[in-house]
C-alpha cells in the first residue's frame, strides 16, 4: 500500500464507549475521497464506525481503519466500554454474509429440522466430536457438514475425511468417524478423483469463510466459535 503515512498497530486496543454503526450504504464522499488518496489499495467496502471522521475499510479477508484528514491508516481492533470485541464482531458479520452463496449440496447433510446448523468439522478435532454428539441428540436441526482437516494438528484426519466422502452412506460414515470407530485402525484408504475434487471443495468453504480453528459453527447465521454450549443452547432457543 502507498500511503503518505501508515500506522500499523497490532496488538493495541482501542477501547471506544461508542458502538461501531455500519450503514449498509458507502458513505458516497467519504468513499470518492479514500479511494483517491488509495488508489493502490483495493477496497471491498467502506463503512462509517460511528467516529467521527474514522471510517472501515474491507481489504480482502481484513478490516482497517482510516481518517481521510490525517491520512493516517490504523490496524488493530476496537473495544467498546463494555469489553466487546467490535472488529471481531464486524469480521464475524462479514463471514456471516458469504453464507448464502455456500454450496451446501456438496455438504454432508444430517437431519431436515428447523433450525440450519453449518459446521465445519475436523474428524478428529475433541471439541468437533463433543458438538457432533450433542447435535445428533437433537430433532430439531438441519446440518450441512464441511470437512476441514488439519493435518498439523491431526495427521490421520484427512484420511478418515477421504473415507467419509467415498462412502455410500456419507452420513454413517461421518458418524462412525466422529465417534472413534477408526481411531485405532484407520480406515482403507480412498484415492478416487472425485473424492479429491470434493475434498478440496469442502476445504476451500472453510477458507472462504476464514476458518483458523474447528469446529467453526453458524447457527441460524449467527457463529459460534467452537464448542461453546451455552452460547449454542442460547441460539437453538434452549434458554440454558
Amino acid at each position: 500500500m502507498k500511503l503518505e503515512r501508515l500506522i500499523l498497530i497490532t496488538g493495541i486496543l482501542f477501547t471506544f464507549t461508542l458502538q461501531l454503526a455500519h450503514a449498509h450504504e458507502e458513505p458516497a464522499e467519504a468513499a470518492i475521497i479514500i479511494r483517491d488518496q488509495l488508489p493502490n489499495t483495493k477496497i471491498d467496502r467502506i463503512s462509517e464506525t460511528g467516529m467521527d471522521g474514522i471510517y472501515e475499510l474491507t481489504v480482502n479477508d481484513g478490516i482497517f481503519y482510516y481518517h481521510p484528514e490525517s491520512k493516517i491508516l490504523f490496524l488493530g481492533e476496537l473495544w467498546n466500554s463494555q469489553k466487546i470485541n467490535l472488529t471481531q464482531e464486524r469480521k464475524n458479520e462479514l463471514i456471516t454474509a458469504r453464507l448464502q452463496d455456500l454450496p451446501l449440496d456438496i455438504a454432508i447433510k444430517i437431519g431436515n429440522g428447523p433450525n440450519t446448523v453449518i459446521e465445519v468439522v475436523d474428524p478428529d478435532c475433541p471439541f468437533c466430536r463433543k458438538t457432533h454428539k450433542y447435535f445428533s441428540e437433537r430433532d430439531d436441526l438441519t446440518r450441512y457438514v464441511f470437512l476441514f482437516p488439519i493435518l498439523k494438528l491431526h495427521p490421520h484426519a484427512e484420511k478418515k475425511a477421504r473415507h467419509i466422502l467415498c462412502a455410500k452412506d456419507r452420513q454413517k460414515a461421518y458418524e462412525d468417524a466422529l465417534t472413534g470407530k477408526f481411531d485405532n485402525e484407520l480406515p482403507v484408504p480412498c484415492e478416487e478423483e472425485g473424492v479429491t475434487i470434493l475434498l478440496n471443495q469442502h476445504k476451500q468453504v472453510g477458507k472462504r469463510l476464514n476458518v483458523r480453528g474447528t469446529p467453526a459453527l453458524w447457527i441460524n447465521n449467527q457463529f459460534v466459535n467452537g464448542a461453546d454450549f451455552k452460547r449454542i443452547a442460547a441460539l437453538l432457543g434452549d434458554g440454558s
